[in-house]
């Protein structure tokens, strides 16, 4: 089953995206702006509600003929904070794929991740169908029906060769109705991405060109610093990571256990009646389990653990700098 998401703009007048997103929506799209000189009235107040939710979203730009790229790009960098992904919307008065390929490098130039293009397939056919290669994955469209329903139950009706990609691009996100049930609001356009949240966050803040998203090795997020001395160092685990990497960059590190927290962690008590939790490195005749220099120590995650701890002592290796272990994300 994919994630799903939503895209708005100002004709959905004022949206409960927090609603939305406590009833399951993982993603937003927003409009933006459009051509050289629109903006669009809801904006700001629908990136300020995405924020709270703590879920993915991107902006989107209406590309408009017979504007320049340079004009068009600086009126995104008026309204779009360079922190938030901008997805060029290329469809009827949008004009050719060289104007797009203009816009997109500009914006890349600008320090814009742009992780996605929506061009559907109508309209590529009607440019005569040309290549796509090097630009981003595809952001396409297509709906098996208009009848409004909720967005879980539209999908099931989606045949999978809506997926197909073109011009030399995947489909990474499906725009499949415009007919969705949202937030107690109809109708509204909704999106599947087939893949996990992680990979969509790494997609949403990629840099790359065409093509489908790799599973991302990392989570675009800081890994945990280790500190010297003796800790208990508490972590959350980010969805989609399927190991922990602890490592110290010199000397020794002793892992004296390594617990997680989740769906079926801890099972079961202790004889004192604590909860009894399923630890790693401990017991051990040496007390633990030693990670040496630039050997990092990969631990599988329980399947439903959503935190953990890791208990640790990490001596100085000598005086001449202030060192940090990492606990990193494996996906």
């Amino acid at each position: 089953m994919p994630i799903f998401g939503i895209d708005i703009s100002h004709h959905q007048g004022s949206f409960d995206v927090e609603r939305a997103a406590r009833e399951g929506i993982d993603f937003f799209i927003f409009k933006a702006t459009e051509g050289s000189g629109f903006t669009d009235s809801r904006f700001a107040e629908n990136v300020a509600k995405a924020r709270k939710t703590g879920k993915p979203f991107a902006a989107y730009h209406y590309q408009r003929s017979g504007i320049s790229a340079a004009a068009q790009v600086a009126h995104i960098k008026k309204v779009v904070s360079r922190d938030i992904p901008v997805i060029p919307d290329v469809e009827t008065n949008s004009g050719g794929v060289a104007l797009t390929r203009d816009i997109v490098s500009r914006l890349r130039s600008a320090g814009y991740s742009v992780p996605l293009l929506y061009l559907p397939r109508w309209y590529w056919q009607q440019l005569g169908s040309p290549s796509l290669a090097g630009l981003p994955p595809l952001w396409s469209s297509r709906y098996p029906d208009n009848e409004v329903g909720d967005i879980r139950d539209e999908y099931a009706d989606v045949p999978a060769h809506y997926w197909d990609g073109y011009g030399g691009l995947r489909v990474v996100v499906l725009q499949f109705t415009s007919s969705a049930r949202v937030a107690g609001r109809s109708p509204i356009d909704g999106n599947a991405f087939r893949g996990t949240l992680a990979q969509l966050r790494a997609l949403f803040h990629s840099t790359g060109g065409g093509g489908a998203p790799s599973t991302p090795q990392q989570e675009d997020i800081m890994p945990v610093k280790l500190p010297m001395g003796t800790h208990a160092q508490s972590f959350q685990i980010p969805e989609g990571a399927s190991k922990l990497a602890i490592n110290c960059p010199h000397g020794e590190m002793k892992i004296k256990a390594l617990l997680f927290v989740g769906n079926g962690y801890p099972s079961g008590k202790e004889p004192d009646g604590l909860p009894k939790f399923d630890f790693k490195g401990n017991p051990t005749p040496d007390g633990g389990k030693t990670i040496h220099r630039l050997r990092p120590w990969r631990v599988e995650i329980p399947k439903g653990a959503t935190s953990g701890a890791l208990y640790y002592e990490y001596p100085k290796p000598d005086s001449r700098y202030e060192y940090y272990g990492s606990l990193d994300f494996v996906y």
